[in-house]
């Protein structure tokens, strides 16, 4: 039978038991049930500019790799790109924006990556996939492919996309790392002494306004609390977008967290006496703590950071986790201990037209196509 391509219009399509079979050593956010969520609950629709083609590759009938992929017909707050295709189209009339993506949607989060079975052949199967990419995109007459956040845990495939004609672009991105610290003073104890004294001020300062944190197993949780997280979640979303931009994700999409995600999600929760005063929403899986979403009822100094940061790394030491992603942006991590990391993404141009106008396009802006470039 040979090797042979399929395209899933759905992660519901190709069912809980085979993604996740291929999706054992990858984050938690590319797992079925996450893309399940994001799908079911209409978040990612193709009315919002995803059209889902997952492509799974098969050999002699058994299916060896996936790759979840959405065909796009715009570029608007792909958050990997930093709005270059969008760039590109407008000022050429060029549709670049026409393409398929790699991504995981409106999750900015290092770990994107191709799945697959154990026992496969990793380069095989990743050059199988992208020499289908190719064979889609010019059958379909697409301007793009493009591939954000790659996981660093895919080498292989870093190189693959090089040697495939994908150009790089380099961002920053900020994480914390458990440096085999038995305790919280531990980690206090990396800072120099004034650092370490405002960092303990921060804390003091929430307590003495009589908030309480702590971590709560999202599986724990009764089905309020997701609710609740919509609610704060669309209020943080306001004050930073304004109203005139709907929130990316939806009431059911943090409904269906907790049917579905709740063995992953954990909530870092600020209380006075039994009141909810701020709340923040993590994923987590084998070892990695993934800080996503965030929402307060009231100002209070401080209590962002030591709900979204103090309190989880805390958590993470306790729990002997590596590594605690705090989620996109803030150089403010910096002075909290986050070390910057750098973030790749791939872009691809195809047809002749697309390719040159591009090249000459960039280079006019001095970004060179044929290598690497840092974006940001």
């Amino acid at each position: 039978m040979g090797a042979y391509f399929r395209t899933f219009p759905s992660a519901e399509e190709i069912g809980r038991e085979l993604w996740n079979r291929m999706a054992v050593g990858a984050s938690p956010m590319m797992e079925w049930e996450y893309f399940y969520c994001l799908e079911k609950s209409a978040s990612v629709s193709p009315l919002r500019g995803y059209q889902p083609c997952h492509l799974l590759a098969y050999e002699d009938g058994q299916p060896l790799a996936l790759a979840p992929l959405y065909e796009r017909d715009r570029a608007w707050v792909e958050f990997g790109d930093g709005g270059l295709i969008e760039f590109l189209s407008e000022l050429t009339g060029i549709p670049f924006q026409k393409g398929l993506v790699g991504t995981v949607p409106f999750t900015p989060v290092p770990g994107y990556q191709f799945l697959h079975h154990p026992d496969t052949d990793f380069e095989k199967v990743c050059r199988m996939l992208l020499d289908y990419i190719d064979f889609r995109c010019q059958r379909q007459g697409l301007s793009t492919a493009r591939i954000y956040f790659l996981s660093q845990a895919s080498p292989v495939l870093h190189s693959l996309l090089s040697q495939q004609g994908y150009i790089r672009l380099k961002g920053e991105y900020y994480e914390w790392f458990n440096r085999d610290y038995s305790s919280f003073d531990d980690y206090l104890s990396s800072f120099k002494s004034s650092r370490r004294t405002k960092i303990r001020r921060e804390i003091r300062t929430v307590r003495e306004n009589g908030i309480g944190i702590e971590m709560i197993p999202g599986a724990e949780a009764p089905a309020e609390y997701y609710d609740a997280m919509y609610q704060l979640y669309v209020s943080t979303w306001e004050k930073h977008m304004g109203p005139a931009i709907p929130p990316f994700l939806n009431k059911m999409f943090f409904r269906l967290l907790a049917r579905n995600f709740a063995h992953r999600s954990s909530f870092s929760i600020a209380r006075r006496s039994s009141d909810i005063i701020a709340m923040a929403l993590f994923y987590h899986k084998a070892g990695n703590l993934y800080g996503r979403y965030w929402g307060s009822y009231e100002e209070t100094p401080f209590l962002h950071f030591v709900t979204c940061y103090y309190q989880p790394i805390e958590y993470a030491i306790k729990k002997g986790f590596l590594m605690m992603d705090p989620g996109f942006g803030g150089e403010h991590k910096m002075i909290r201990g986050y070390e910057t990391v750098p973030v790749y993404h791939y872009i691809k141009f195809f047809g002749e037209q697309q390719r040159r106008v591009a090249s000459l396009v960039l280079k006019q802006v001095g970004i060179p196509v044929d290598k690497p470039y840092q974006l940001f």
